[in-house]
């Protein structure tokens, strides 16, 4: 990709914004964020609402005043400016997608914005307009923040994604290393499903920890954790059903079966708690209240914290 030679970077130095409420108290959409992303780069901000990330991208547009820190754009400090000194354009929701997007390219600007541009459309033609955006904004080397709360979305389209939760930043990473490595329950959940099964670490060598998960022990990356409490994370696609008593199994009984097409769904009873398992056999089929085991993939589960320490 060649980068536009206008193509800037945006910075944020602790960056924080409070409003003031009824009554005097004070409301942190924003709480002490530092984040950069670089020239020509598609950079996502993912979470639920009121995790503060469309109010992190009208920081940068100039539609909002940082309350503490600074924001760079290009290197240049943009905090005290308008958005109309700020060389930047954005996209906003609406059914005329492509001259509202037209429209902001055009003006060349350093850094263009999108704020869930996709929301009214339906499922078929988002999976078509987001795959539109992001060719544009390769074949052009543009600067792009793209807000929404959809994870596939996000996945399809960035560079990098920044997982926002309770006003601060809860994970960064690339789509793979976040689906692939979420560094907590938080994280593991949103991007995409995930069982998160107890745990407890024996032991700790190298950086590699024994785990006991139920009647099974395997070795993990210790991802800085060591002896105690944990869970594993892991994607209902990396766990396969197989027969009762099957070595380093799971045991459990699976409770529903569900033909969804491409797939099937099933919903296995544990000691550790129900879990969410699917296949791409569609033949071979299990049946509900078969006694079965879960065998967890040789890739894909990670050990994540017992409990969330929260984002900020």
């Amino acid at each position: 990709m060649s980068i536009k030679s206008n193509a800037a970077s945006v910075v944020f130095e602790n960056v924080s914004k409070v409003y003031g409420g009824t009554g005097g108290e004070t409301v942190r959409a924003i709480d002490g964020i530092s984040l950069r992303v670089e020239p020509g780069e598609l950079v996502t901000l993912l979470g639920p609402s009121g995790c503060g990330k469309t109010t992190t991208l009208r920081l940068i547009a100039g539609l909002e005043r940082a309350t503490e820190g600074r924001i760079l754009i290009g290197e240049r400090d943009v905090t005290g400016l308008p958005a109309t000194e700020r060389d930047v354009s954005m996209v906003f929701q609406s059914y005329a997608l492509f001259p509202a997007v037209a429209r902001a390219v055009v003006l060349e600007p350093q850094v263009l914005l999108f704020d869930e541009p996709l929301s009214n459309l339906d499922a078929r033609l988002r999976r078509r307009v987001r795959e539109d955006i992001r060719e544009i904004q390769i074949k052009l080397g543009l600067t792009v923040i793209y807000v929404t709360h959809d994870q596939e979305e996000a996945l399809a389209v960035s560079d990098r994604i920044i997982v926002m939760n309770n006003a601060g930043i809860a994970q960064i990473g690339t789509p793979r290393e976040l689906y692939d490595a979420p560094s907590d329950a938080f994280v593991a959940d949103f991007i995409g499903e995930a069982n998160l099964i107890g745990c407890e670490v024996t032991r700790v060598v190298d950086g590699r920890a024994e785990v006991r998960i139920g009647p099974v022990s395997r070795g993990f990356e210790a991802r800085g954790l060591g002896p105690g409490p944990a869970r594993i994370a892991v994607r209902p696609s990396r766990i396969s059903l197989a027969e009762a008593g099957a070595e380093g199994a799971i045991p459990g009984v699976l409770v529903k079966a569900t033909y969804v097409g491409s797939r099937m769904e099933y919903l296995v009873a544990t000691d550790l708690g129900e879990l969410f398992v699917t296949s791409e056999d569609v033949g071979d089929i299990f049946a509900a209240g078969a006694e079965v085991g879960l065998v967890l993939a040789e890739a894909g589960p990670v050990l994540i914290p017992a409990e969330d320490t929260g984002s900020g």
